[in-house]
């Protein structure tokens, strides 16, 4: 048994989904689960519509209408897909309801993840139809009653427990059976019901949960491009798809701005040994990239760097205290603030007086501002990016670190951090410096850009 994850790309029209079909024809003889995320744009949109509705006005049904007709006309290209437009035309009208009900004023997270998880719920509908109207026996399966979740909207975390038990009476008879169950990512709900969701890129964390639950002898992902690379190939051309990555290296980058998958997709299946298989679904003859924890790492040059990846949208956040020389539990305090208002912190550098570290997320940079004020000085460095160096043995390599600043030269670095890890090198640079710094940085340690 495998399971099959499609991202957003690989599900975003007619041909992407004929594409699909084949793929997952050609895996049946491995007994296949498919798990899919929205057509690719349409989680954009619907956070959108939910903007548009909190201004009020009608505008949101024109959004909400455009919608229903990109499903439809997808599903009219394919063979047996308007098998689906009954379903999605009914969720579409209850969406419509909750929308118009909330409309004009500010939707809590639990009303956004309903409005959000309407996109996955309506491709695997249309993907499901299709591939049984490409004749393979498919089963539409409602993900929600599987993946319990506990009440955190927006970032949900599940209850492996209940879904190892429920994914094993749901899916595995219908595999046993010769179907090939179609579900999504992203979603869960909660004990009560009621629909949760991951969070972005959560779609990959769901096929990993699944896999791990059903033991599964690999899981995939699709997606458009060819694997984990030496860097983004839209920033330098000449990136090279890796062979081969740990489980760790594979973290690492996602953490750090590889977008290929979401950073937490390995964690269900380092205990299982399940290894996961990152594939183009554009050019499925591809080997792509196998991530396993016993994978035998290459060099790729004559330095131990694997990949380059950056983060744009980085924000800065520098204490200076003078009383934390020598002070215990200022650290945890520190931490503390972050914790309250559920803000995650990426890199963290730190000296006897101060402390910068940086976030994504900036919806409560205010209160954490107010509440570190209590403690020191504090000044803030926005429109900052991630350049993260990812390799094997970082820390034991004499020299390196002077051909990653030689490289990086004459840009200004701004905070520096080694992962405890051993395999991560990651500095600040403004956010426009970002791509310039990505590709001296593979011309120094791969010979091209």
């Amino acid at each position: 048994m495998i399971v099959c994850k499609f991202g957003g790309t690989s599900v975003q029209d007619a041909a992407a989904i004929r594409r699909l079909i084949g793929i997952v024809r050609s895996r049946t003889p491995e007994r296949p689960v498919v798990v899919v995320s929205a057509l690719a744009r349409v989680t954009d949109a619907l956070f959108q519509l939910a903007r548009t509705a909190e201004s009020g006005g009608s505008s949101h049904r024109a959004e909400l209408d455009a919608l229903v007709t990109r499903h439809a006309a997808t599903a009219a290209e394919l063979e047996g897909g308007e098998a689906a437009l009954p379903a999605i035309r009914t969720e579409a009208e209850l969406l419509r309801s909750e929308v118009d009900a909330a409309a004009g004023r500010r939707f809590n997270p639990r009303e956004l993840d309903a409005v959000t998880a309407r996109g996955e719920l309506w491709s695997s509908r249309l993907i499901a139809a299709a591939l049984e109207g490409a004749g393979i026996r498919t089963q539409w399966v409602d993900m929600r009653s599987m993946m319990v979740t506990d009440e955190r909207y927006g970032r949900a975390t599940p209850y492996t427990q209940v879904l190892n038990l429920r994914a094993r009476e749901t899916l595995i008879p219908l595999v046993d059976s010769g179907v090939v169950p179609v579900t999504q990512g992203f979603i869960g709900a909660t004990a009560t019901g009621i629909t949760t969701t991951f969070g972005r890129g959560g779609s990959d964390f769901t096929a990993s949960l699944v896999g791990a639950a059903l033991h599964v002898g690999r899981v995939e992902i699709w997606t458009d491009v060819d694997g984990l690379m030496t860097a983004d190939p839209r920033i330098v051309a000449s990136a090279r798809t890796l062979s081969v990555a740990s489980y760790e290296e594979a973290a690492e980058l996602a953490t750090f701005g590889a977008k290929v998958l979401h950073p937490a997709t390995a964690v269900p299946l380092v205990r299982e040994g399940i290894p996961v298989v990152v594939l183009n679904a554009q050019r499925p003859e591809q080997p792509g990239t196998t991530i396993e924890s016993s994978a035998e790492l290459e060099r790729l040059g004559d330095s131990p760097i694997r990949s380059i990846s950056w983060k744009k949208g980085i924000t800065v956040v520098n204490l200076r205290a003078p009383r934390m020389l020598g002070a215990y539990g200022f650290l945890r305090q520190l931490f503390e603030v972050f914790e309250r208002h559920e803000v995650v912190v990426d890199v963290l550098a730190s000296s006897e007086v101060s402390v910068s570290l940086t976030i994504e997320d900036r919806r409560h940079l205010d209160l954490v501002r107010r509440e570190l004020e209590d403690l020191g000085d504090v000044w803030i460095d926005e429109g900052r990016a991630i350049v993260a160096v990812v390799g094997i043995g970082l820390k034991s390599t004499p020299g390196l670190a002077a051909r990653v600043f030689g490289a990086v030269k004459p840009t200004c670095v701004e905070v520096i951090s080694q992962g405890a890890s051993a395999i991560n090198m990651t500095f600040i640079v403004k956010e426009e410096d970002g791509p310039d710094v990505v590709r001296r940085l593979h011309r120094e340690f791969f010979g091209t850009c």
